[in-house]
């Protein structure tokens, strides 16, 4: 209940799991966390996959995580889901998990190319601008949870038992947690980017993998070329273009008063981590720390020591 608090802002529901002797579908609840790992909220063994089967599951997960609701979901497709979600949870982006669909698609579309277009089709920029997505922009994750959990279920599972091996899927995730706080916690960096006070904060504050995440954004700050920048009182507009496409400019807006640094890229809304284009401003207006507007703290090293109330977004 604690993770999904903090991290149910995007929610997958995969319930391609029979893996039990009764041969009753098994919904499996997960999502991300602050080490951009899969975390388990819950389990659901379901008597059949019908519409209202899904609505009582769905009411009753919303009901025990004291009314939090994801504002994306991602499921495999199923229709009778598809219909509970628009109406349960109204407000929630509705996503297709990209492995299933592909799977589906390969088998039925013979075309070589097929594969390499949808996936530069399904996670087009444009599509997903100003929904947080928690970084979900592979098809890996479902595929990923899928293996893991079909791991410790066999199809001859009494319902102890599938209790039993669903236990310790949690606790291994769990342990996946740990071993991940730890390194974070205990991790030095050597500095590489150049824009050195900047790289250290991000070191500091995030965790291990969020961190790798960010230093590749500072350190493609060299590619980038100004193209002017418009100053009104207070408030600037930086324009860039990068070295090999001078054509496609990008322009930032910077709130001296505010500290807020906005990208027409929509980086920052969709993954929560600041652009290329932004930690460029923070270069030239001589900043040494990400402002406090750019830190989503669900990918600090200590965001579980904040309440959801706490938890900026």
């Amino acid at each position: 209940m604690a993770d999904y608090k903090l991290f149910g802002d995007v929610v997958v529901f995969d319930a391609t799991y029979c893996s039990n002797k009764y041969k009753k579908p098994l919904v499996v609840f997960s999502g991300f966390n602050h080490h951009k790992q899969t975390a388990i909220f819950g389990f659901a063994l379901l008597e059949d996959e019908e519409v209202h089967t899904y609505r009582w599951v769905l009411l009753k997960l919303v009901d025990v995580m004291d009314n939090k609701k994801p504002s994306v979901v991602v499921t495999d497709g199923d229709k009778a889901m598809r219909a509970v979600i628009a109406d349960v949870l109204p407000l929630a982006r509705h996503w297709l998990c990209g492995w299933h669909f592909e799977k589906n698609c390969v088998l039925r579309v013979k075309d070589p190319d097929f594969r390499k277009v949808f996936k530069k089709t399904i996670w087009a920029t444009t599509y997903l601008w100003g929904t947080f997505c928690a970084g979900y922009r592979t098809t890996s994750r479902c595929k990923g949870i899928n293996a893991f959990i079909k791991g410790f279920l066999k199809s001859t599972n009494s319902l102890l038992e599938l209790v039993y091996n669903l236990d310790r899927v949690v606790k291994d995730y769990h342990n996946n947690e740990v071993t991940a706080q730890f390194y974070s916690t205990y991790y030095t960096p050597v500095l590489i980017t150049g824009l050195d006070k900047i790289e250290l904060f991000a070191s500091k504050i995030y965790t291990r993998s969020f961190f790798k995440e960010v230093r590749k954004k500072i350190k493609e700050v060299g590619s980038l070329l100004s193209m002017g920048k418009d100053t009104i009182s207070t408030t600037s507009v930086y324009k860039f273009s990068t070295t090999g496409n001078r054509r496609s400019v990008r322009r930032v807006l910077y709130d001296l008063t505010k500290l807020k640094i906005e990208c027409d890229c929509h980086m920052w809304s969709t993954e929560s981590i600041p652009c290329i284009h932004i930690f460029c401003v923070m270069k030239y207006e001589g900043l040494d720390e990400i402002p406090s507007s750019l830190i989503l703290r669900r990918w600090c090293k200590d965001a579980k020591e904040w309440t959801p109330k706490e938890t900026e977004g």
